[in-house]
């Protein structure tokens, strides 16, 4: 066998190679458009995941696209180079079942970096290329590497410092308590909270026919469940720069399992670097690393240009780990929040590691720019019979005092409401403190904060005695100072000394409150008048409690907008939870919510009403309750349109938005709700879902769901909705044998081997040691043809029954190689040439896939381009593609639109789009109107209603 080669001319052509995929997966060639597009049904390429290729042709067709785009390879240069992206640099993954006797290559691509960031993917490959030839080329028996332990050891003890510093092992809850005499170390009270793997899933948008029933799941399983174990257990195991996201309500443990991942970071020889965001009072991160963190760690005045060095080298080899903690505390407009801290990890500070802590309101309120990134959600406290954790919790806490902790548990047991709200950690422990004092539960979150606030006045009497009076004087104080900081974008939750001089307008009452830990000295601003301490409220959530104080009148939440705003959410659900505020004002604000006219579109008709609906959770003694829970079912599952004798279904938008607020609304209500649907004379693709969601999520077995389930699997005979009938009955009532025999009764009567396999793979997920499962997928992995057997030899590694050394396994871990290099720049044209080009060619071709894809790639060289954007606006409203391109194409322009433009141009695509997202029209008009109503309802979500509001007006005068 010939020794393998790794000259430069091997690398120019890899490299020549990678880049050409690349160009052809991102649509970024530039060449025969007429050629490339018959060629495009021979080289399948899909993007899995973010840095993820998948890429299946032959050889001679990537021949061709070669010599098309003026980068010829021959055969033999084209197996060499696929090669050597495989076993020398390790980005690329063999996907083929035999590597031998086949022209077919299949094969998975795992970059370094996004898959538009082809500057960075070429200069990393460069860079990989050379380290791995010089370490081929130095590397002796006599002659081993030098240990990196030392430098190692010496920036493990700078984090370990640093971390120290900000107190990361202390439990959040400490700074009310410690006065008290109470404190917990992080290990005492933690417990490992399951978390929920959120994937990114395709939403239905009418009802399934069965040419398309595997997608019936797709809403429902959209997640998977992991263990905090192995959530840490699996950071360490790829090279290439993690990026991670733990999202959730206030007060769900995000912050916390940061600490633990910290801790257990130091513990592998890794460097945490902890950043709370709020801190950056707009550093960028680099620069904050480069200088606010090191002289920190170090503690030293001033930080040496070779320090910095040597943590960009740290950096580069992939050591360093950010946690960026609390994107939603950042003192600048939620929206763009996320997009600076997209814009900010790049350069040497992307091949670090990321893991972030945002609130899911700010994560998931509209576009989201850090969308390559993993997100997590905690998933609360258990509470079933074999893992009470809130038991658990509830036994720490009151390890002093076991007979207090055994009256909470049992007066709790007894209230399912209350016991439900307090999965969320921080609302146990303020419950546990409440209780050791008043021995009373609460109705609603606001009258938990209410008990919590009237309890520390209490413990904190001996040491800060304080009259009634003065009680009164510092709450409303605090009402108006939390109101207040969250109507200015620019101080939310970090509030300077003289914002809050101005606020509370008395130095005794300012003292008091530090006094008592409602506020907290958080740092200090460098400003033009000098040094400025910087304030906080104990926690967000409390700051959101004493702004729905100052709130009397619910006008206000209407006249400000803020019912349309994601940040004044907790505050609007709190002030609905208000004891003293009057049953009737509620009644009058619930009603104007649901009535709320907009004047444009509905689209901020539909906000004001899902939160209604949010808001039942705190008043579910709303005499709307029923008609509201009715609505969102309609808009979740459809409903029968008698004027057409069909089931009709709502906009993929709103019933997601439907299905979100099904999950948070009153709980009592929405199962009875969907109880009442199952039972009525529904779709059978409707019910199958509403079954699905109500036994699985809202009420895990509901005897109801099951019955449903069970009647549709003797009325649904088609073998692809029996498997996934069976699948869903066995995972909402895991003890029903029905879903478990027919599954093993499909797994071996089957004729298909491709239906035998999804039965098999299901069955064997549910009962991983059931041999019918087993022996089936070994023997299709064995025998069926190579697309079926593929599938089969992947469901057995993925069950872990598949040895890395047999001959079944022939889809081995990716390869990624480590991060060495700190160089990112590579010589490429000029920018300015590549954008002058495109506006040529975006000028001169009449091909609509041709105008789409030149448009995409001009804005994202330049977001926001003015003849991009005007193209794909073009494009969605033009009635040539609605008669010559496919119903995809719509959805194609719609996603790059939505890549491209600019918050500034928001308002001017409302006025364009708004006819067209009136039509209502069938076929291929259907599309083309639904892929603007989603365009439109992205925009409602970022837009300030007035904006929105006249630009729609504007577009009825067009």
């Amino acid at each position: 066998m010939p020794r393998p080669n790794y000259s430069s001319e091997v690398q120019k052509r890899s490299q020549t190679l990678l880049a050409l995929l690349l160009g052809f997966a991102n649509d970024a060639l530039d060449c025969d458009e007429a050629a490339l597009d018959r060629l495009r049904p021979q080289i399948q390429a899909h993007w899995q995941q973010e840095r993820r290729l998948v890429i299946r042709t032959k050889v001679r067709f990537l021949e061709a696209l070669s010599q098309l785009a003026a980068t010829p390879l021959n055969a033999e240069q084209i197996k060499e180079s696929l090669k050597r992206l495989e076993d020398f640099v390790g980005v690329l993954e063999d996907n083929r079942p035999s590597r031998g006797g086949s022209e077919v290559w299949h094969f998975t691509l795992n970059l370094w970096h996004g898959r538009n960031e082809q500057t960075a993917n070429l200069s990393r490959f460069a860079a990989e290329w050379e380290s791995r030839r010089s370490q081929k080329t130095l590397a002796s028996p006599l002659a081993p590497a030098a240990s990196p332990a030392a430098e190692i050891t010496d920036w493990l003890s700078l984090c370990q410092t640093s971390l120290q510093a900000q107190q990361y092992e202390r439990l959040t809850t400490n700074p009310l308590t410690v006065g008290d005499g109470l404190s917990f170390a992080l290990e005492q009270i933690y417990l490992p909270l399951e978390l929920v793997e959120r994937r990114q899933q395709t939403r239905q948008e009418q009802e399934i026919s069965p040419a398309r029933g595997s997608q019936l799941y797709e809403v429902e399983e959209a997640a998977e469940r992991i263990s905090a174990e192995d959530f840490l257990a699996q950071l360490l195991q790829a090279d290439s720069p993690q990026r991670l996201a733990i999202i959730g309500e206030p007060g769900a443990g995000k912050t916390t399992l940061l600490q633990k991942t910290a801790a257990w970071l130091l513990s592998q020889q890794a460097l945490p670097i902890w950043i709370s965001l709020a801190d950056l009072q707009g550093a960028t991160l680099e620069n904050y690393l480069l200088n606010d963190w090191l002289k920190a760690a170090t503690r030293k005045v001033s930080v040496p240009s070779e320090l910095q060095e040597a943590l960009g080298e740290q950096f580069n080899q992939g050591r360093c780990w950010l946690l960026l903690d609390a994107i939603d505390e950042m003192a600048i407009e939620p929206s763009v929040a996320l997009s600076l801290i997209a814009h900010q990890l790049r350069g040497w500070v992307a091949d670090a590691h990321v893991i972030l802590t945002c609130r899911s309101n700010l994560w998931d309120a509209g576009k989201n720019t850090l969308e390559d990134f993993k997100v997590y959600r905690n998933s609360g406290l258990s509470e079933t019979d074999a893992a009470d954790q809130i038991g658990q919790f509830i036994q720490r806490w009151f390890a002093t005092d076991p007979e207090l902790g055994a009256s909470l548990q049992a007066e709790l047991s007894q209230r399912r409401r209350i016991q439900d709200t307090v999965r969320n950690p921080l609302r146990l422990a303020l419950l546990c403190r409440a209780w050791s004092m008043a021995r009373r539960l609460p109705q609603t979150k606001a009258m938990l904060y209410q008990q919590f606030v009237e309890a520390i006045y209490g413990w904190k009497q001996d040491r800060f005695p304080t009259t009634l009076r003065q009680r009164q004087q510092l709450n409303s104080a605090l009402a108006q100072l939390a109101l207040k900081a969250l109507t200015q974008d620019d101080i939310k939750f970090r509030l300077p000394q003289r914002f809050v001089d101005r606020a509370l307008e008395s130095c005794e009452l300012l003292e008091l409150a530090l006094q008592l830990g409602w506020l907290n000295q958080v740092g200090v601003a460098i400003t033009a008048n000098g040094r400025e301490t910087i304030y906080a409220f104990y926690h967000p959530t409390f700051q959101e409690y004493f702004a729905a104080q100052a709130v009397t009148d619910w006008h206000w939440f209407i006249d400000t907008s803020a019912i349309f705003s994601p940040q004044w959410r907790q505050p609007i659900l709190l002030w609905l939870g208000r004891i003293e505020v009057q049953p009737s004002d509620k009644e009058d604000f619930m009603a104007a919510l649901c009535q709320f006219a907009d004047d444009c579109g509905g689209f901020y008709c539909h906000q004001a009403y899902l939160l209604a609906a949010v808001g039942l959770a705190e008043f579910p003694e709303a005499s709307q309750a029923t008609a509201i829970i009715q609505q969102l079912i309609r808009w979740r599952f459809g409903e029968f349109d008698p004027e057409r004798g069909t089931w009709k279904t709502y906009p993929s938008p709103l019933q997601e938005a439907a299905r979100v607020a099904l999950l948070q609304t009153d709980r009592a209500a929405a199962v009875a709700g969907l109880e009442q649907f199952l039972t009525s004379d529904s779709s059978k693709f409707a019910r199958w879902t509403a079954a699905y969601s109500l036994g699985k999520t809202l009420d895990p077995g509901n005897s109801t769901a099951v019955r449903t389930l069970i009647e549709l699997l003797k009325t649904l005979q088609q073998p692809i909705f029996q498997i996934q009938l069976s699948e869903g009955l066995a995972k909402i009532s895991p003890g029903h044998k029905t879903g478990i025999a027919k599954l093993e009764h499909l797994t071996t009567t089957l004729e298909s081997n491709a239906l035998r396999r999804k039965a098999a793979y299901s069955l064997a997920k549910l009962a991983p040691d059931n041999p019918t499962a087993v022996q089936a997928l070994r023997q299709i992995a064995q025998s069926a043809p190579s697309s079926v057997q593929q599938q089969a030899v992947e469901n057995l590694r993925q069950l872990e029954l598949c040895p890395k050394n047999s001959s079944e396994n022939n889809a081995a871990e990716p390869k990624q190689p480590k991060s060495k290099s700190r160089n990112r720049a590579i010589a490429i044209s000029d920018p300015a040439i590549v954008v002058s080009r495109l506006e040529t060619r975006l000028q001169t071709t009449q091909n609509p896939e041709s105008q789409r894809r030149f448009a995409h790639q001009l804005g994202l060289l330049q977001p926001g381009h003015p003849q991009a954007t005007a193209t794909l606006l073009m494009l969605m409203l033009s009635e040539l593609i609605l008669r010559e391109q496919s119903r995809q194409f719509y959805k194609r322009t719609a996603d790059c639109l939505q890549a491209i433009i600019l918050p500034e141009q928001l308002a001017p695509m409302v006025v364009q789009l708004r006819q067209q997202a009136e039509i209502g029209a069938s076929g291929a008009g259907r599309e083309q109107a639904l892929e603007c109503y989603k365009l439109l309802w992205q925009a409602a979500q970022k837009l300030p209603y007035a904006e929105f509001r006249q630009a729609w007006q504007a577009g009825a005068r067009q």
